[in-house]
């Protein structure tokens, strides 16, 4: 079996959204690299790999963001940490808000009385909306987990890439600039009084 620490990681300092042809040598040197094995993580309490546990490199590279959330929560990385959490190598840090999927919604029943007669639902996310430029986007927020998920399973190479770092910055000025609009914005609402009275 392969040990998957010494194939490339799953990202690199380079910005996920740029794309390159490999030379003929290179593309064959990749090809090799996805066929590598890749030793599965087990379950502490049940000695069992999660059913979408990648076996070779290439399986690694197509998993999907669910995927990717169902073994974090295998593995006891999401939610609230529990003693489980810590019992493997490594953490997944599944929590930041930076790699909240916006499109998970809750359906709530509405229990009022005005609508005791209708099914109606509440939908609700799971969480606070946040606008487009001011979160990763669906791709770079695959390509963050699929990373830190390389991490979890001890491959070598899987560290914070540059583009990663810059990217945080990015959208938490975007949020500071935001919520400091939003403020000025209220306390000049706030300050308006209406017109004048006529005496």
């Amino acid at each position: 079996m392969s040990n998957p620490s010494s194939s490339s990681p799953p990202n690199s300092n380079s910005n996920p959204n740029t794309h390159t042809n490999p030379s003929p040598s290179r593309l064959q040197q990749k090809i090799s690299q996805m066929r590598l094995t890749i030793a599965p993580i087990v379950h502490v309490e049940s000695g069992q790999p999660p059913p979408h546990f990648p076996s070779t490199m290439l399986e690694l590279f197509l998993l999907t963001e669910d995927q990717l959330d169902a073994m974090a929560h295998y593995y006891s990385q999401t939610g609230t940490p529990s003693a489980q959490t810590y019992m493997y190598p490594q953490t997944m840090d599944w929590n930041r808000p930076m790699l909240c999927n916006p499109s998970n919604t809750t359906t709530i029943p509405n229990t009022s009385s005005s609508s005791s007669s209708t099914s109606n639902t509440i939908q609700r996310r799971d969480r606070e909306t946040i606008e487009d430029d001011l979160r990763l986007t669906d791709y770079e927020r695959l390509k963050v987990k699929m990373r830190m998920f390389a991490r979890f399973i001890g491959m070598r190479g899987a560290e914070t890439p540059l583009w990663e770092y810059e990217r945080q910055v990015d959208i938490l000025r975007r949020r500071i600039e935001r919520s400091v609009a939003e403020e000025e914005n209220r306390m000049e609402r706030k300050g308006y009084r209406g017109p004048p009275r006529m005496s």
